[in-house]
Parts: C-alpha cells; sequence; structure tokens
C-alpha cells in the first residue's frame, strides 16, 4: 500500500518546548508528511524525517510571520495549525496579579498571534484547519485557579469568532479541551493522583486527528 502518511500535507504545532506538543509530534510524525514544530529554544531533536523544528517565539509576531512566509515559499501550504503552546498556574480570583499577567500571555495571547498571522494563509488556501489548546475545566471552573482558567475561557471565545469570521471559506477552526494531561511535569506536581485517569498525547492526538480530517468548525471537543 505504501506510504500511509497525509501525502505533502503540512501540520504546524507550536510550542513544542512542551511534552504536550512533543508527544503530538510523535504522534503525527508517520501521518503527515511534514510535522513542524515551533520552539523557543529549538534544542529537542526527532529521529522522524517529517518532523522539522524552527526557532519561533509565539509572543514574537514578527518570528510567527517569517516562519509561515518561510514554509509557504518551501512547501506552498499549510493544511493544519495546533496551538499547543500553555501553562497553568494556581491563582486567586482578587489577587496574584502576576499569574493573572503569566496566564494570560502564555494560555490567550500566543494562540492569538497564532491565529492571526495563519489566518490570511488559509483564507488564500481556502482550506486548513486550525486547532486550538482549550480546557475542560474552564467550561465549569474550580477554586482558586482564575487566571488560567479565565485564560482558557478567552481561548474558547477566539475559536468560536474566528470560525463566525471564516464563514464564507472553506477553511476551519476549532478548540480541543483536555482534562489533565499526562505529562512528566504534571506527575511531577501532582504526585498523588491517579494518573489513569487523565489524557494521554495519543488520545489527544487521535481526537485532533479526526478533527482535521472532519469538515467542524467553532467545536469546542472534548476527549
Amino acid at each position: 500500500m505504501g506510504n500511509l502518511k497525509m501525502n505533502n500535507k503540512v501540520l504546524i504545532i507550536t510550542g513544542s518546548d512542551g511534552a504536550a506538543a512533543q508527544g503530538l509530534i510523535n504522534y503525527f510524525a508517520d501521518k503527515y508528511e511534514h510535522v513542524i514544530g515551533f520552539s523557543r529554544q529549538q534544542q529537542i531533536l526527532y529521529q522522524q524525517e517529517s518532523v522539522e523544528i524552527m526557532k519561533v517565539d509565539m509572543l514574537n509576531q514578527n518570528q510567527i510571520q517569517n516562519a509561515i512566509d518561510t514554509i509557504i515559499q518551501k512547501h506552498g501550504k499549510i493544511n493544519g495549525w495546533i496551538n499547543c503552546v500553555g501553562g497553568f498556574s494556581m491563582g486567586s480570583l482578587i489577587e496574584d496579579a502576576d499569574d493573572w499577567e503569566a496566564m494570560h500571555s502564555i494560555n490567550f495571547i500566543t494562540c492569538l498571534n497564532g491565529c492571526r498571522a495563519i489566518l490570511t494563509q488559509l483564507k488564500k488556501q481556502n482550506h486548513g484547519c486550525i486547532i486550538n489548546f482549550g480546557s475542560k475545566a474552564a467550561l465549569d471552573g474550580f477554586p482558586t485557579a482564575a487566571p488560567y482558567l479565565i485564560s482558557k475561557s478567552a481561548v474558547h471565545s477566539l475559536t468560536k469568532l474566528i470560525s463566525i469570521e471564516m464563514n464564507d471559506s472553506q477553511a476551519r477552526c476549532n478548540a480541543i479541551l483536555p482534562g489533565i494531561i499526562d505529562t512528566p511535569t504534571n506527575r511531577i506536581a501532582m504526585p498523588d493522583e491517579d494518573y489513569s485517569t487523565w489524557e494521554t498525547t495519543n488520545q489527544i492526538g487521535y481526537k485532533i486527528n479526526n478533527i482535521l480530517k472532519d469538515s467542524i468548525s467553532g467545536e469546542l471537543v472534548t476527549l
């Protein structure tokens, strides 16, 4: 049957400094011809020929646009874009000012920058799909994590607004809303939790892959 990859398709995964994005890169490496990770450090090495890492700070709009221009010049298109930069911090609704700024920046602004940068290209192509990382917890909330939850709620709203703005195009935008992701960092932070109830990057990747192949838009998808 030959190569089972989605031939000549290009998938961008931002935040590849983090464990979640690294897991997704490994998941998609044998499914897409070109999987390109955006990393602030560009230190991660992958064995798969399909994987390339570019040094891109998602808080720097010029770096994002330059990376997109380079990819389009080389490959001619971008089929999928996963905004996977993110972080978590506990914080009070009325205190912890530093947490508010940090969570807004890492969870929402990086996502907004990525969406704004890629939208023009997707509209020009008239195809392609953005996947934003939201949070299942942000749907209902829980105490002492207001900065994180509100930043993720903003991602959910952004996802729906982008879908509305692209309603005259075949390009799409959705969000994946995982629960706790099984990463080494989370295991260290929560050593007494039941890891079997957490979501793996392979499970998340499987769901994202279905979204990328589907025709839905503006959806907040849980696992």
